[in-house]
């Protein structure tokens, strides 16, 4: 947490920030999965869809996909559901909650949500920030924004939040890259899926990093650990929440 008061607000109260993309709360890839065909996001469930390393699915093409989520929309939201990071929130923010209980110069936790890229109405944020004030518990304030990566620069990140939410981060590591040379964000935790975006290293290279001991997942941590504190965690809890009394496998 950030001992400063970069995160102040204008009555001089004083919060750990957390920003969520509203693609970590809502599975926007089944969504976008569900616009091109019910049968192939029933299909990708049923294909060990919350162990998947990398978004390519069978009978789906994956340049045809990644094109539909570039573009999804509130369409996209309709047909979305519920994460397990969303049925975790309570968890989370009691959690964090706790925490900065011991840190005098906080007075508590907010919730961003960032709404980036929907373009929503204000009655469907009200009830978007309502819902999800339920699923925090209602111990921390939650506040909807919109920011499109490029706005979340090192420097604005830095000066703003405490810890972030993101599934795509891999592009955003890359678009602000010389950025990162001049700001470092090695304090700040931002929690991703542990995901190949690009390609999943072929057999013989997967084979030759685990023989040296470092997974591709753990070698990503520690090629950035020196200027962003990047936290890779299982794809499941990005993926439509389980069953209640279903453990994920």
């Amino acid at each position: 947490m950030k001992s400063s008061h970069e995160n102040a607000m204008k009555d001089g109260t004083n919060f750990a920030t957390v920003l969520i993309f509203l693609d970590c709360l809502l599975d926007t890839r089944l969504g976008t999965l569900a616009r091109m065909s019910d049968t192939l996001a029933c299909r990708a469930l049923s294909a060990s869809y919350h162990q998947r390393e990398e978004d390519v699915f069978e009978g789906v093409d994956t340049a045809e996909f990644r094109q539909m989520y570039r573009a999804r929309d509130v369409e996209t939201l309709k047909r979305s559901t519920i994460t397990t990071l969303t049925t975790l929130l309570g968890d989370f923010s009691r959690t964090l909650s706790r925490i900065v209980g011991t840190r005098p110069w906080l007075d508590g936790v907010r919730i961003l949500v960032n709404t980036w890229p929907y373009r929503l109405d204000a009655p469907t944020l009200d009830a978007l920030q309502g819902v999800i004030a339920l699923w925090s518990g209602g111990s921390s304030p939650v506040e909807m924004v919109d920011y499109a990566p490029g706005q979340l620069t090192p420097a604005f990140v830095k000066a703003n939040f405490d810890i972030l939410f993101m599934y795509e981060y891999e592009e955003w590591l890359h678009m602000h890259g010389e950025a990162f040379s001049k700001t470092s964000l090695a304090d700040i935790n931002v929690i991703v899926p542990a995901l190949y975006f690009n390609h999943r290293p072929d057999e013989k290279t997967f084979d030759e990093l685990v023989r040296d001991g470092a997974h591709p997942f753990a070698a990503i941590t520690m090629l950035t650990s020196g200027f962003v504190g990047l936290e890779l965690i299982d794809v499941k809890y990005f993926s439509i929440a389980e069953p209640a009394g279903i453990p994920a496998a």
